[in-house]
C-alpha cells in the first residue's frame, strides 16, 4: 500500500484516509491486510456497496480483466519487483476508486478505476494538499 509508505505527508496538509472493502473481514486480514497489522486509517466494511454504487464503482466485465495484455504487464512487473501477489477478495472484478473529499466536504477528485490502474501517490498527494488550501 503505497499510500501507507508516504501516509506522514498526508498526515502534514491534515488528510485523513478511509478504505471501504466489501469482503468479509476476516478474509481481507488473512489476505490483503495480512501484512498490515499498523495501518494508520480506518477500513470500513461495506457488504451490501452501497457505497461502491453511490460513489459510481462499477463492476468489470470479465474480458475487460483477464484479457487484458495490460493487466498481465502490470503483474508481471510487480512479481520481478519482488511483490507477493494476492487474490483479496471473492469478487475480482468489483473495480474501486480512489477519492479525496475536500474540508468543505465536496469531492476535490475522483478516479473511479477501469482495471488496475491505480494512481500514483503523489497525484492523490497532490489533490490533497490543493483541498487544504496548502501549497
Amino acid at each position: 500500500m503505497k499510500v501507507r509508505e508516504r501516509w506522514p505527508r498526508f498526515e502534514a496538509v491534515g488528510a485523513t484516509a478511509l478504505f471501504v472493502v466489501f469482503d468479509d473481514p476476516a478474509l481481507l486480514r488473512r489476505t490483503l491486510l495480512r501484512e498490515l497489522d499498523d495501518l494508520p486509517f480506518p477500513v470500513l466494511v461495506d457488504r451490501e456497496r452501497r457505497h461502491y454504487t453511490g460513489w459510481g464503482l462499477q463492476r468489470a466485465p470479465w474480458w475487460k480483466i483477464w484479457m487484458d495484455p495490460n493487466v498481465y504487464r502490470v503483474y508481471g512487473r510487480l512479481l520481478q519487483a519482488g511483490e507477493r501477489l494476492t487474490i483479496g477478495g471473492v469478487d475480482l472484478l468489483q473495480l474501486g476508486g480512489d477519492f479525496v473529499v475536500g474540508p468543505d466536504q465536496h469531492i476535490a477528485y475522483a478516479r473511479p478505476q477501469t482495471r488496475d490502474d491505480r494512481p500514483p501517490v503523489a497525484e492523490l498527494l497532490r489533490a490533497a494538499t490543493d483541498a487544504a488550501g496548502g501549497d
